[in-house]
């Protein structure tokens, strides 16, 4: 092979999964160094979005959004890869070892950003172990702060991966959200201008969809219930309004989800016993995609499709009695088609039962260090103002 041009040589090994391509960067330098190179990291990447391959699922001892629990894993974070999912393995996660709750925020071209009650926001890609923890945000959180949500995601305009944080302030009776953007390529933290004329009801992080971070919000202050999403740009650093889809009884709607599911952003609902979980995805317009039958479950999240694309995996929690939430969460193949759940799935590997999230990551090799230098972990952030 090393007599190979070039371009035969990325072509071929872009098709290769990310552990492969790991230890092949051991058999010379010049594999060393073409694996390594940014030209072929995004080549690599592109392919693999693309053909919508080198996914692994994520499984997360933090609750979904909808549950409250104890039950946490301690920290404990799983993934299994996609094509199989019939072993879970345990990752060593940058807060692994410290306290708190551990929660993902989103994950983007093989990064995951995570954030711990006590030490902040890490980004970390799980396939070659690299991580970087985020200079401390800048502000005083116990200021009278009413909520506190991220998002994070790739702006492929200026090439850079960026976390949006919304803190939702309440002082003397006076409520304002104050918005502010981290960078990789910068590493800092800066304040931007901009009205939010909008009310968070729930601590959910956004979701990244499209070059856009995602939250539901109300723009009623005596609202219960979110009546809109509102989208955030990451290259222009503003937000726009997305339309909810339309609803026959807005009284029956207890909670609402956004997501990301195969690339296009989801919209789900939980009413009323017994209607149906739906699930709607935007493209151009809204379509209600899947009607989950509540035999199947009372939360239900879509995650990824079959290769087959007949089937889809999703993640459903049916309620119990008196907080009977152990054991109640299942993994299983859904026929769309014929509406029933197919096959329940198993994933071994000591992955502990209670309450989790999950989330589908891509595999990649996209490299902290090739965005923000090397050493930046322990630089200190730095706030700006955009005007």
């Amino acid at each position: 092979m090393a007599s190979l041009p070039t371009d035969i040589k990325i072509d071929i090994l872009s098709r290769l999964p990310v552990k492969s391509l790991l230890r092949f960067k051991c058999m010379s330098k010049s594999f060393c160094s073409l694996i390594a190179s940014q030209e072929f990291i995004k080549i690599h990447l592109k392919r693999s979005i693309e053909t919508n391959s080198n996914l692994s699922l994520i499984l997360s001892g933090t609750p979904a959004p909808i549950l409250d629990s104890s039950r946490y894993w301690n920290g404990k974070i799983f993934s299994a890869s996609l094509d199989s999912l019939n072993l879970g393995v345990e990752l060593d996660h940058p807060f692994k070892n410290c306290k708190g709750r551990t929660p993902i925020i989103d994950s983007c071209n093989g990064l995951i950003a995570l954030k711990n009650d006590e030490n902040g926001i890490a980004f970390w890609n799980p396939s070659t172990k690299e991580h970087l923890i985020l200079p401390k945000y800048w502000g005083d959180l116990k200021d009278k702060v009413y909520m506190v949500v991220d998002g994070f995601g790739y702006d492929a305009v200026n090439d850079d991966y960026k976390v949006v944080r919304l803190v939702h302030f309440v002082r003397e009776n006076v409520e304002y959200t104050e918005v502010s953007v981290y960078s990789l390529r910068t590493n800092s933290w800066r304040r931007i201008r901009v009205d939010f004329p909008y009310y968070i009801l729930h601590g959910w992080d956004g979701k990244f969809v499209d070059g856009h971070v995602h939250w539901l919000v109300t723009n009623n202050p005596e609202g219960y219930i979110e009546n809109l999403i509102i989208a955030f740009n990451l290259k222009s650093e503003e937000f726009h309004e997305v339309p909810l889809p339309h609803l026959g009884n807005k009284n029956d709607v207890l909670v609402m989800f956004v997501g990301n599911f195969s690339g296009c952003l989801y919209f789900s609902c939980l009413c009323n016993y017994p209607q149906p979980v739906d699930i709607w995805v935007l493209k151009g317009c809204w379509t209600k995609a899947f009607s989950f039958h509540r035999s199947v479950g009372d939360y239900v999240k879509a995650l990824a499709y079959s290769k087959s694309e007949d089937k889809v995996l999703v993640d459903k929690f049916k309620y119990g009695e008196e907080d009977d939430d152990i054991n109640r969460w299942e993994l299983c193949w859904y026929d769309p088609q014929n509406q029933r759940a197919a096959d329940q799935l198993t994933i071994h590997g000591g992955i502990p039962q209670g309450c989790r999230d999950t989330i589908v990551c891509m595999d990649s090799l996209v490299s902290l260090a090739a965005y923000a230098g090397r050493g930046v972990a322990g630089r200190e952030g730095r706030m700006s103002y955009k005007r």
